[in-house]
């Protein structure tokens, strides 16, 4: 059953794909450039992270060192060390002179940042493809199908490329909105999963309520709110509100499986593969089932490692493609 999504709307979709796969790309590249400096401090100026065997430690730095004065700047008139400008962002062999306050003495240390580490990179890469899978599967079926589904399939793919892979350059002194629009990117994933298991392949009773629609968005509202005060407030309300965020999140998450398995359990087996339901059933077993069977070994057997572990969260691709399918499905099954 095919909708009334025009072509412009299809083109701007894809183009709004284009141009993040490419804003994504020349951010993953441009940090992999700058160097690590292995220390972070709190808003007091007080050093709570060392890295062990990092370039901070090498500098010589120690917990509890207050930051004094950064390449001759003050550092009061900085704004924390994630949002150095980036002229305070050397790379890798490159070097800053920071001063510190160490019990009442004034000490000068010459950081020299060091690489990106190995693992870092390897995060960063999975993360990314992660992020790409369900860009491009997601965006997939608007191409052919243009249901209602296909485009809720595809917003859900545009928020996550930008959750996940969308985080561009090093903006400086800017980059906190960088990142809070991450942050507010990925709580709007979990919100949009929802509304779309709320929905498909069949509206249940309360994914049509006005009032439903309040429910689910409202608290991503506040908590945009939330984000948008730490940003005005810095550093006062740095990072005051994740906490917060991480219980959304988990909640959402919930409600979602929730959604899922209410759709498995009312549509009969004869049904489920035209549903589509079964390819979402398939794809949640592929991305979930070997990462919670290792989990279960290793409670049984403390120690128990096995090769490959790692790369679990890769099969996380799984469910946009599933969910691509059974759009696709659905909508074939509908006409």
């Amino acid at each position: 059953m095919e909708s009334s999504i025009s072509n412009r709307r299809v083109a701007l979709l894809m183009a709004a794909g284009l141009v993040l796969i490419a804003w994504g790309s020349f951010g993953f590249f441009d940090r992999l450039q700058q160097g690590r400096g292995g220390f972070t401090y709190m808003p007091d100026y007080v050093v709570n992270f060392v890295e062990p065997n990092g370039a901070a430690e090498k500098a010589g730095l120690l917990l509890g060192d207050r930051v004094v004065r950064v390449e001759g700047s003050a550092v009061e008139d900085l704004p924390l060390y994630s949002r150095w400008p980036r002229a305070l962002s050397p790379g890798a062999g490159e070097s800053l002179n920071m001063v510190v306050r160490r019990d009442g003495e004034i000490v000068s240390l010459d950081l020299v940042y060091g690489p990106t580490p190995l693992g870092v990179i390897n995060l960063r890469l999975g993360v990314a493809v992660i992020g790409l899978a369900f860009l491009l599967f997601c965006l997939w079926p608007i191409v052919t199908v243009r249901t209602p589904h296909a485009l809720a399939l595809a917003r859900i793919g545009l928020v996550a490329g930008l959750a996940t892979f969308g985080m561009g350059p090093y903006l400086g002194t800017w980059d906190g909105i960088a990142s809070h629009v991450q942050v507010a990117s990925m709580f709007l994933l979990v919100v949009l999963m929802l509304q779309f298991f709320l929905r498909f392949p069949d509206p249940k009773p309360i994914g049509v309520k006005r009032v439903s629609q309040w429910l689910i968005f409202g608290p991503w509202v506040l908590f945009v709110g939330c984000l948008v005060l730490e940003l005005v407030f810095h550093p006062r309300l740095y990072h005051t509100f994740g906490g917060a965020g991480m219980m959304l999140l988990l909640a959402y998450g919930a409600l979602t499986l929730v959604a899922v398995g209410y759709s498995l359990l009312k549509i009969p087996m004869r049904e489920l593969w035209a549903s589509g339901m079964g390819w979402i059933l398939l794809g949640l077993l592929v991305a979930m089932g070997p990462s919670l069977m290792v989990f279960l070994a290793m409670l049984m057997i403390p120690g128990l490692w096995l090769p490959g572990v790692s790369y679990f969260p890769l099969l996380l691709m799984a469910i946009p493609l599933s969910m691509a399918l059974a759009v696709r499905r659905q909508a074939r099954s509908a006409c």
